[in-house]
Parts: structure tokens; C-alpha cells; sequence
């Protein structure tokens, strides 16, 4: 595990001991997810499978900085990870990519519904199954049309099968089953095709609801070469072991009636193309036992996933550092009960809920992420933009900072009898605040309120109350992430900090949501920000080292929003998706009590598809002059009080 071992435990020494989420405390699940606390030590490094030679490798030279990207970019988080990152092994030993093998010592299997053939010794024919009982390699090819191809050795043992045009179907069982062996090599043949399939109803073992994949493992699985395979699932999953599942090459067409990819321990995949049809989810790892299992790493390959449910599911970790991502789900794209990272890739997603929804923090670094339809996009307690090229259409909420829901929340509600969520709970009835939510109000009365630099009559209870929530965290400090939402475009039931990058946003068009919306405060101290959106619920920034300016100010969908210096030059533009009636901006180049023109309706030279440019010039369209500050004025502060209340005043307001 080398490079990513030692950069991450370097990082852990650096932050001294892991911290644990403050909010919730996650100990009853399982094994303590989330609480590895222990400095990290030489006994980190995860061992190469020496008793076969397989020396470790790293998968991508993303590797270390994924692993290690929280601890080392993000500043002012009161958590590293909820999950054992540092424990995980998200390395490829060097015979997980080696696809060759030795065609004159291999022992040759012919299936045939008529009599299948063994030349060789290690294997077994008897009627319509073949079992594979010694250490070997065996190359495979043939038919069976209601067969099997069992693996059944002492679990010391490695065994490497080579699918050289093999067709499998089993009406009752797994086609392929790896009952025991230490680990599986399934070898796809250069040039081969390969079918495995199976019936709708299995006869399971005594007392056990196993098997239940076409591709069945109890043992860890690695599945390379160049060849394709097609598996499909008639009866639950199409290819699951109940340890590791890596893949490093191959041509895959999966369809099932649950889950496509399953592998408990991890899923791990390196190369590939992948076509999968999946009536529950596309690409899942489930084990909830284990602080250092139950993880996916995507570092490359291309994928075409379509998901009844979750296109990728983990419980600790989901990672991807590489590979060509298109992504149709009914409920989240990409989902971690715990931690997500994203350090690379190209993605599209269409998702019927979330597109990126990890419970605990969220990770971007790096990668193309085009979010095509979703209801909310990226939503975590705690979301960390770090780098990225991010464009996100959005239903509702287009990046989110909510309160987690960890697997011991879940546990601990379904116990008590309780499960409202914090979503569920955030509104009272007609819009107003409850504990741990935000306060909502329509119409022109809430949009007067919000001119006159005042807060909804029912923004506060009587006797005071807790607003928003400290463990709640959006922090940008770098990307490129443009936002258009049908709900709020920014929203933090806690806190908001910008230090760089490039934050572009069109919020809604409805008086009850804003393009920036957060609970307690909302600071800048780099980057550049350009927002416009509707002014019934708009929020200004409560502080910054770097100045910005709220302006109320109208503009119709397609027309260009520029900010100038007094010279003409454009310090940012953006194009609205949407009619707009506030603008909030915050340039690098801003200087306190600076006059800037802000032209509505322009053409910006050398601007990008999205209308964004940080120089040039802007002709036509109508100027209006502005100031910038770092003392806010217009637009509400956190928790719907004026723009500028001093902190200690809204905290004493909400008790």
C-alpha cells in the first residue's frame, strides 16, 4: 500500500490524533466507524500478497492525494474523516494487473451439456458441474446450458480462471461460484466472449440464503484481461463477493435485477468499460463491520451505469480518482453512509435525488462533474470544494451542508421509534422556524422585510432558540463551480467560508428560496464569487477579509452580469440562466470602499459558455455604480437577521 500508506499517515501525525464527528457520536456502529483515533504507525502498511509474489502497487499517481486530500486542504474543519481512511488499501498488487498466463502448464476445461472434458489435473468434471479443487490455472471454455463452474479449494490457495468462450447459464444457482479458495484471478481472454446467466429461482444451501449472484464469491475476486463478459441476473445480483471485488480490465454488460457490482469488503476498479443495468444499485460495498471495509475506489475505466436505486453505494468511503462516469440513477448517483472523495474523472450525472451525497463530509479536488438533473447535488455535513470542475441543475438545493444521518442515527431512531428527519423537521407549518432549520416566508412581505434589512416575524420564537447548526460547513478554497438552483444555490444549515476559486450561481426565481442561504454565518477571504438570484430570502455575506458587494438590482434569463473596474476592464462575469433580482459579488481585485460599474445586459469579450471572464472588456448594456466593503450592508445575515448584526447579537437572539 506504499505511496498511499505512508502520505496518510503522514497527514494523521501532522493533524495529531483523528478527530471524530462533535455532532453525533458514531461508536455503536459496528466496529467504531469514524472513531480511529490511533496516530498512524509503520503497522498502517497494508502487506503485498507475498506467498504468491504479488507485490503492491498504486492504481493511479492520484492515489496519495486522494487518500489525504481532507486532512491536507481543509482549514477549519472540526473533522478529518469520519471514516478510516488511512487503514483502507486502495492498491492493485502487480498480479491483480497482470492478465497472462501459461498456456502449456494450464489445465484446459471443454464445457459441454453432453460431457464436459478436463485435460489436466486440478479439476473435476461430474455431469452438468465442473469443480476446480487445487491451486492452478485452468483455461475454460465451451457451454453449459444449465450448468455450473465451481471453485472449491483449501482457502491457502490461489486459483487463476481463464474465460476463453465460455457460455454458463444456471436455472437454479450461481452460474460461476467460488465457493473457497483464498482469492480467484478470473482472466477475461484477449479477444474472448463470455456469458454468464442464471434463472429467477435458486435452490440455496441448508439454512443459509446463499448464494445469491450469478457470479457468486465467497473469497476475494479479481477480474482482468482484455476480453468482455456478459452477466446477467434473473434472480438477485449479477457478479458479488463476500470480500474484495477488484477489477482492472475487461469489457463488462451487466444486467440485474439488484445490485450489478457487489463486493462486501470493497469494490476496487482500475480499468474497464462497464455497461450496467441495475435494478438496485449499479457499483456497492456493504460491509458496516468494519471501520476499514465497506469502501469503493473508482481510478478509472468507463462506465455507463443505470440504477433503480444508487448508481455507486458505500458504507465507510467512496472514492473516485479517475475513469469516464455516466451516471442515471432514481436515487442518489453516488452515496457514502460516511465520507466521499472526488479527486478526478470526467462525470455526468442524472439523478432522481442526490447527485453527491456522502452523510458525514465531501470531498471534491478534482475532476469534470456535469450535473445534468438532480434534486439537490452535492450535499454532506461537512462539503470541502478544493478543486474541480463543477456545473450542477438542481430541482431543489444545488450544494448543501445538512446534518448527518450516520448508520448509528439510523439505528438508534428506529430503535427509539423515532425518524423524523432534520429535512422533515427544518419548517414548521407556514413557513416557520424550528430548531435546526431555517425560516422561510413568501410573497411581498418577506420580500419587504428582507429591503428593509429586517427578519420574518416569525424568524424567532418567543424566549429565543437555537438556529442552524456548528457542525454544518461549506468550504470553498478553490474549483471552478458554477450552480443553478430551483431551491437555494449555496445552502449551509451552519456556516459558509470562501477562500478561492470560482463560485458562479443562479438561484431560484421563487421569493421563498435564495441563491446564498445559510443558518449562521457566511464569511470570504479569497476566491471569486458572482451570484444573482431572487431577493425574498437573499442573503449577503456577515464578514470577510476580501470586500463584496450586495446590490439590489434586476436582470432578465440569458443576459450577462459583469463587474468592471473603473478603467472598464472586467474583474468577473457570468451569464444568468435565469431573470434575477439581486447580485452579490466578491473579487480578489475588489479594494475596501472600492467603486466598481456593474453592467447588466453587456457583451463580454472572450467569455466562456458560461459567461465567465476575469478580464477584457464588456460592451453595451446598462451600468450601475457600486461599492465594495467588508462590512456588509443589504441583503439578511445568518439566520435571517440584517446584513451586519454583530455576531454575538444573532447568537443571543437565537438563545
Amino acid at each position: 500500500m506504499a505511496a498511499t500508506t505512508e502520505a496518510a499517515c503522514a497527514a494523521e501525525t501532522a493533524h495529531g490524533v483523528r478527530s471524530a464527528p462533535t455532532r453525533r457520536s458514531v461508536g455503536s456502529f459496528a466496529l467504531s466507524i469514524g472513531l480511529a483515533a490511533a496516530l498512524c504507525l509503520p503497522a498502517c502498511s497494508m502487506s503485498a500478497e507475498s506467498p504468491t509474489g504479488e507485490a503492491g502497487s498504486s492504481g493511479t499517481s492520484s492515489t496519495t492525494a486522494s487518500a489525504t486530500s481532507t486532512a491536507a486542504t481543509t482549514t477549519g474543519a472540526d473533522v478529518v474523516s469520519s471514516a478510516n481512511v488511512a487503514g483502507m488499501d486502495f492498491e492493485y498488487t502487480d498480479r491483480d494487473k497482470d492478465a497472462s498466463f501459461d498456456e502449456t502448464t494450464a489445465t484446459r476445461i471443454g464445457l459441454s451439456q453432453e460431457g464436459s472434458t478436463v485435460d489436466g489435473s486440478g479439476a473435476v468434471a461430474d455431469g452438468s458441474t465442473v469443480t476446480i479443487a487445487e491451486e492452478g490455472t485452468y483455461i475454460v471454455s465451451g457451454e453449459l446450458s444449465d450448468g455450473q463452474l465451481v471453485v472449491e479449494t483449501a482457502d491457502t490457495v490461489k486459483v487463476q480462471i481463464v474465460l476463453d468462450g465460455v457460455t454458463i447459464h444456471n436455472e437454479e444457482g450461481p452460474a460461476l461460484y467460488v465457493k473457497q479458495t483464498d482469492k480467484c484471478f478470473i482472466t477475461l481472454a484477449d479477444g474472448s466472449v463470455n456469458t454468464l446467466s442464471d434463472g429467477a429461482n435458486y435452490v440455496l444451501e441448508d439454512g443459509s440464503d446463499e448464494p445469491y449472484a450469478t457470479l457468486f464469491s465467497k473469497s476475494d475476486v479479481t477480474i482482468n484481461g482484455t476480453g468482455a463478459l456478459a452477466v446477467t441476473s434473473s434472480y438477485r445480483h449479477a457478479i458479488c463477493s463476500k470480500d474484495d471485488l477488484v477489477i482492472t480490465g475487461g469489457a463488462f454488460t451487466v444486467q440485474a435485477v439488484e445490485d450489478g457490482l457487489r463486493g462486501r469488503d470493497c469494490v476496487k476498479i482500475l480499468d474497464g468499460t462497464f455497461s450496467v443495468v441495475a435494478g438496485g444499485d449499479c457499483i456497492k460495498s456493504n460491509k458496516d463491520t468494519d471501520e476499514v471495509r465497506g469502501f469503493v475506489t473508482i481510478d478509472g475505466g468507463t462506465f455507463d451505469l443505470s440504477a433503480g436505486d444508487d448508481g455507486i453505494q458505500a458504507v465507510t468511503y467512496l472514492r473516485v480518482a479517475g475513469g469516464t462516469l455516466s451516471i442515471e440513477a432514481t436515487d442518489d448517483a453516488i452515496h457514502s453512509d460516511l465520507d466521499a472523495l472526488i479527486s478526478g474523472g470526467d462525470l455526468t450525472i442524472d439523478a432522481g435525488d442526490d447527485a453527491v451525497h456522502a452523510e458525514t463530509s465531501l470531498t471534491i479536488d478534482g475532476g469534470t462533474i456535469d450535473i445534468r438533473s438532480c434534486f439537490e447535488g452535492y450535499e454532506a455535513e461537512k462539503l470541502f470544494i478544493n478543486g474541480g470542475d463543477t456545473h450542477i441543475v438542481a430541482d431543489d438545493d444545488a450544494i448543501n451542508a445538512a446534518a448527518a444521518e450516520t448508520p448509528a442515527d439510523k439505528a438508534a431512531a428506529e430503535a427509539s421509534g423515532t425518524g423524523a428527519s432534520d429535512e422533515s423537521a427544518a419548517q414548521g407549518p407556514g413557513g416557520g422556524m424550528v430548531p435546526g432549520g431555517s425560516f422561510e416566508q413568501s410573497g411581498e412581505e418577506g420580500s419587504e422585510r428582507m429591503q428593509n434589512g429586517g427578519a420574518p416575524d416569525n424568524a424567532f420564537a418567543e424566549g429565543g432558540m437555537t438556529m442552524g447548526d456548528e457542525n454544518c460547513l461549506i468550504e470553498i478554497t478553490g474549483g471552478y463551480t458554477v450552480l443553478e438552483a430551483g431551491g437555494d444555490a449555496v445552502d449551509s444549515n451552519g456556516t459558509v467560508e470562501i477562500s478561492g476559486g470560482v463560485l458562479l450561481v443562479t438561484g431560484p426565481t421563487s421569493s421563498g428560496d435564495g441563491a446564498f442561504d445559510y443558518d449562521l454565518s457566511a464569511s470570504v477571504s479569497g476566491g471569486t464569487v458572482l451570484m444573482v438570484g431572487s431577493t425574498g430570502m437573499a442573503q449577503n455575506f456577515t464578514s470577510g477579509e476580501q470586500p463584496f458587494s450586495f446590490n439590489t438590482i434586476s436582470g432578465s434569463a440569458g443576459e450577462s452580469v459583469a463587474v468592471t473596474d473603473e478603467a472598464g476592464t472586467v474583474l468577473v462575469s457570468y451569464t444568468s440562466t435565469k431573470q434575477f433580482g439581486m447580485v452579490l459579488a466578491s473579487s480578489p481585485l475588489f479594494e475596501e470602499g472600492g467603486t466598481y460599474q456593474l453592467v447588466i445586459g453587456g457583451t463580454v469579450a472572450d467569455a466562456n459558455a458560461d459567461g465567465y471572464a476575469e478580464s477584457g472588456t464588456v460592451s453595451g448594456g446598462t451600468s450601475t455604480s457600486i461599492t465594495a466593503s467588508t462590512t456588509p450592508t443589504g441583503g439578511m445575515g445568518g439566520g435571517g437577521m440584517p446584513a451586519g448584526t454583530p455576531g454575538d447579537v444573532q447568537r443571543g437572539m437565537r438563545g
